[in-house]
């Protein structure tokens, strides 16, 4: 059970995040619960306070805050009791869902292309933090990126490395795997994930 204190907690972190975030995760439950899964949601965001998380009128493109992202996790995990591997196949799948990537991996037919940009398409997405190219090996078929000055929740991260292999498997249109290598909730300065295809 989630406590009001944690989402009213989370409200207040800095930093606004594009709405994609709540069609994608409607469009998840939906396919994963059918429409009565998202009717469930919304009854629960209603229960807990109703936090502006409106899947059926979420405005791609218009701001929201960011705590918001991670409360519309804790809340499908706790009306569907997700477990992590199911939180990670969300990302994996907003990637999928999201018409917004679609248009930036056609747009960059390359991965040279993408990788060189991945910054700039991150900086329209989010207003907080920092998504940069560590090291980038066409040849050896891997990637690192480090998200800098991102402290928002665990499962924030568990779902980004989700999306980023979403991302990969869009753009290089094959098995793509992602593994967050480094984690500011574990101790490190930021976070990394290692793409590999």
């Amino acid at each position: 059970m989630i406590k009001k204190e944690e989402l009213e907690k989370l409200l207040k972190l800095k930093g606004k995040i594009k709405g994609v975030f709540l069609q994608t995760d409607a469009k998840y439950i939906i396919e994963n619960e059918g429409e009565e899964g998202l009717l469930r949601l919304e009854e629960k965001v209603k229960e807990v306070g109703n936090y502006s998380l409106d899947y059926r009128n979420a405005k791609a493109m218009e701001w929201y805050d960011a705590g918001l992202r991670p409360i519309s996790l804790l809340l499908i995990k706790d009306v569907f009791g997700y477990n992590d591997k199911q939180i990670r196949e969300m990302g994996r799948m907003a990637a999928k869902f999201s018409f917004i990537i679609k248009l930036f991996v056609r747009f960059f037919a390359s991965i040279e292309k993408l990788v060189e940009r991945i910054s700039d398409y991150y900086k329209m997405q989010y207003n907080i933090g920092k998504l940069e190219v560590v090291n980038f090996d066409n040849e050896g078929k891997k990637l690192s990126l480090a998200l800098k000055n991102f402290k928002i929740h665990p499962l924030v991260c568990l779902y980004l490395e989700g999306y980023f292999q979403g991302v990969g498997e869009l753009a290089l249109k094959g098995d793509v795997t992602c593994k967050e290598i480094k984690c500011i909730f574990r101790g490190d300065s930021f976070n990394e994930y290692l793409v590999q295809w």
